[in-house]
């Protein structure tokens, strides 16, 4: 069946394609996301992602036949208009949800690095995107869906970054791509640091939880992760007043240049979980937050071009990366819902 008979032949059931799934969008009408633009997703397999605009193109809610993957923070959506990039206010409006993309000139710590004061994690995610748009092709039996947008840090006598971002899912998926774009429109040579700050809570994570990685090995940020980095991958029940844990993974890459890590709801049962997917040839560093206090049972898988060790430190190691005026990165990564026994084990390799 060619994609135009599945169109034609589908249409005949439903009075339009929103009925089975698609694109829409919506503007929050309450609290302190008032205002802020957001287009939901869904498939007809049952998954959908919302993408705000507002926020960077980053994801806020994302679920799977009724059920959350995504931690949400206790402030919940926050329209970036209340964004403060002082010292750690970046954590006020921090949202949680499934991405919180971190950048794009600075990523972690708050640090003082070439005469500039710079707050935690940037100011990419607070920043909305501008010439957003979006697509519904239908090709080969699937309706392939497509939201695109542009997102800039620029300012005067300063950085002029522009991220170009497309957000990729179809009809039949249980999962979407990214694809990013960064160029360096400006006149001078421009720190870029990017990392993408997955967060994945409950019911999906769990206490009985299991991440799966090609780690080779697992350094930790501090003598308290350091107590338990032989237990990265595994949960416990949520605890009231622990501090987070967080370790730099040195990943081995597959055959074909990316890095697959699996978290699975249930090790026992093992037979739900999600995969991400994501090119190490640019993504070359991989942080874990793993933070498991009572309302802030979460945990973050950040494929990323730097540690969060703080600008001025990643600067002094020798690591700190420059674009040049003209010069491009390509960003390219996937989530996929693993909703059986068998795609679980396949992705794990067992």
């Amino acid at each position: 069946m060619s994609g135009d008979d599945s169109s034609k032949s589908l249409l005949k059931y439903v009075g339009r394609l929103s009925q089975l799934g698609g694109i829409s969008n919506f503007v929050h009408a309450d609290g302190r996301a008032k205002g802020t633009s957001t287009l939901r997703v869904r498939t007809a397999a049952g998954f959908e992602f919302w993408v705000v605009p507002d926020r960077g193109m980053d994801i806020y809610e994302a679920s799977f036949l009724g059920q959350s993957l995504c931690w949400h923070a206790p402030q919940g959506l926050v329209h970036p208009a209340y964004y403060s990039n002082r010292d750690l206010e970046w954590l006020k409006t921090f949202s949680g949800g499934l991405l919180t993309t971190c950048g794009l000139t600075t990523v972690g710590r708050p640090s003082m690095d070439a005469g500039e004061q710079l707050g935690l994690h940037g100011v990419i995610s607070n920043t909305p995107a501008e010439q957003v748009h979006w697509s519904e092709t239908w090709e080969k039996g699937d309706c392939f869906f497509a939201i695109k947008g542009q997102v800039r840090e620029a300012s005067v006598h300063g950085a002029n970054m522009l991220l170009e971002r497309t957000v990729s899912s179809s009809l039949k998926s249980k999962g979407f791509a990214i694809e990013d774009i960064v160029t360096n429109q400006g006149v001078r040579d421009t720190p870029l640091m990017i990392l993408y700050h997955f967060n994945f809570g409950y019911p999906l994570l769990t206490s009985n939880s299991k991440v799966y990685a090609p780690s080779k090995k697992a350094h930790s940020i501090d003598a308290f992760s350091a107590e338990s980095v032989d237990q990265w991958a595994v949960f416990g029940e949520p605890m009231r007043n622990i501090a987070e844990k967080v370790y730099f993974h040195e990943m081995e890459k597959s055959t074909d240049g990316c890095i697959s890590i699996v978290l699975v709801r249930d090790k026992d049962r093992a037979d739900f979980g999600i995969k991400l997917i994501y090119d190490a040839a640019s993504l070359t560093q991989f942080v874990q937050w793993k933070m498991t206090g009572e309302n802030h049972f979460v945990l973050g898988l950040e494929p990323s071009n730097c540690s969060t060790l703080g600008r001025h430190t990643v600067r002094e190691q020798g690591l700190l990366e420059m674009l040049q005026p003209g010069e491009k990165r390509r960003y390219y990564l996937e989530l996929q819902v693993l909703d059986s026994a068998a795609k679980v084990s396949e992705a794990i390799g067992q």
